[in-house]
């Protein structure tokens, strides 16, 4: 057999090889373009489910207030001399449906934040897929250590994070304009970023979610301070500095 004989043997036998890799390599292509319009997806409804919550935790905040305004007269009346027994009647049945409204709305206001945690669950899955198929660059492997920009809603405050991760652990201080610094402790897996801020005269004084994006965050803040007349809960988004 010749040589020109065998090399058109060997290169025929390659052809189907070569067809094989070239489908191959655009499947996965495919399949990461799927995963980023999914990612963009998620992302744009997790904005809508931040505003979504805005509006749920204010409606939340009414009925609180109304049951309490109610109180208030319950307590007027009881302390004056011209109580009768039909406006007591009517007292109950109005702080009856005050505290209706406000269970309602405290129900909605859970199930919204169980939403908020299963889509950004989803995009801590997705991300996670993203980063696998695109390599293990720096920025990959570590999305946390830094100083972040940070804007916290409703008060519309801005504040400074500066975060350190080592494995799965995160720790850092925070400077939040117009209060005292502190400290962070928490936890990165997944995309998910679990952060509990502690005060440097309270302690811990509140936990903050996020999911974690190419440069930014967003997610949600619940305060432990209950009782300092000042909103218990809200979102917040953090960009890197040095990014737009």
């Amino acid at each position: 057999m010749s040589r020109a004989t065998l090399s058109c043997i060997l290169l025929l036998a390659l052809l189907p090889l070569a067809a094989w890799a070239q489908e191959d390599s655009a499947t996965l292509t495919d399949g990461r373009a799927q995963i980023q319009t999914e990612l963009r997806l998620e992302r744009r409804l997790l904005s809508l489910d931040l505003v979504t919550f805005n509006e749920i935790r204010e409606r939340e905040r009414r009925a609180r207030e109304r049951v309490n305004a109610v109180l208030e007269t319950l307590d007027e009346a009881m302390a004056g001399d011209s109580l009768s027994l039909g406006g007591l009647e009517l007292l109950h049945d109005e702080l009856a449906g005050a505290r209706e409204a406000a269970r309602t709305a405290e129900g909605k206001l859970d199930r919204h934040l169980e939403r908020l945690q299963e889509r950004m669950r989803r995009i801590g899955l997705l991300e996670a897929e993203a980063a696998g198929g695109a390599g293990a660059g720096a920025r990959h492997l570590d999305p946390i250590t830094g100083r972040w920009r940070v804007v916290i809603l409703p008060q519309n405050r801005t504040a400074v994070f500066d975060l350190r991760l080592n494995g799965a652990v995160v720790s850092g201080t925070y400077q939040v304009e117009g209060s005292t610094p502190g400290n962070f402790r928490g936890t990165y897996s997944g995309g998910n970023l679990r952060l509990e801020r502690i005060d440097s005269q309270g302690g811990l004084d509140s936990v903050w979610e996020g999911v974690v994006g190419q440069d930014q965050i967003s997610g949600f803040w619940q305060s432990n301070e209950l009782v300092t007349g000042q909103p218990t809960r809200g979102n917040w988004t953090a960009v890197r500095e040095g990014n737009p």
